[in-house]
């Protein structure tokens, strides 16, 4: 009887636990397009499809994880011409935004070597900051002309010597710093932070970054960028089409 009683008490107990992680687990959250905000885009009034459409674009930049594949539904689901391009436009824009956005930091800069120090040990390469462009994450961070960028995160923008020497090996390295510190914020995404590590006349300093996204003026390669792109969303358009029919 008492082995009866305790097995009864162990069940309950563990019927007990059960329901408090139930109560205490996270529920999951739905996101779906702003119902009424989309069915004002078929509005007859203009101004009531222009706010309804500034609604949804704020949506979209709120839920980029999933405001892509939503605007596709959105799209294919809806019979309205107006409705149908302003999703279809709005798709490709966040689409591109997710995949396809680079990080800015916001600064002009060259390649520089570093003197030899006292003691005799070799200098090294690091970029050096000409300018720094108004409204971008660099002026915000108060990082100014002449700051020494000497690594970024864990990133060290010196070099090895690759069998060259002398003023050969120097302008190699410096190019090869700036081209190395480039491509490591144009991998971050916009919003992500990075950390600089700065040589400001004798004193080092660290300055954390919120990076932006990299306007299409400032990018050098924005054709070929496009040209991914438009491969991708043609290849992204078909997997969807083939998800779609599946279900």
């Amino acid at each position: 009887m008492r082995s009866k009683t305790f097995s009864i008490f162990i069940y309950s107990a563990l019927l007990m636990s059960s329901s408090l992680l139930l109560l205490a687990a996270p529920k999951a959250e739905y996101i779906e397009l702003p119902p009424a905000q989309l069915e004002k885009l078929s509005s007859d009034d203009f101004e009531e499809r222009e706010t309804a459409y500034k609604a949804i674009h704020e949506w979209a930049d709120q839920n980029l994880t999933a405001a892509p594949e939503l605007l596709y539904k959105a799209w294919r689901a809806n019979e309205d011409p107006e409705v149908q391009s302003r999703c279809y436009h709005l798709m490709k824009e966040m689409l591109k935004l997710r995949e396809f956005s680079k990080g800015f930091l916001g600064i002009q800069m060259s390649g520089v070597m570093l003197p030899n120090k006292p003691e005799g040990q070799a200098g090294r390469e690091a970029v050096s900051v000409l300018n720094i462009l108004p409204n971008t994450p660099a002026q915000k961070v108060g990082l100014r002309g002449g700051d020494i960028i000497l690594r970024v995160d864990k990133l060290d923008l010196s070099s090895a010597n690759n069998g060259l020497n002398g003023r050969q090996f120097d302008l190699v390295a410096v190019a090869q710093a700036v081209e190395k510190f480039s491509d490591y914020i144009k991998s971050k995404k916009p919003d992500e932070k990075v950390t600089l590590h700065l040589l400001r006349r004798d004193k080092r300093l660290e300055k954390e970054v919120v990076l932006m996204n990299l306007d299409p003026s400032n990018d050098r390669d924005y054709d070929k960028t496009e040209a991914k792109f438009e491969a991708y969303l043609s290849e992204w358009l078909k997997q969807m089409k083939v998800g779609r029919k599946s279900k």
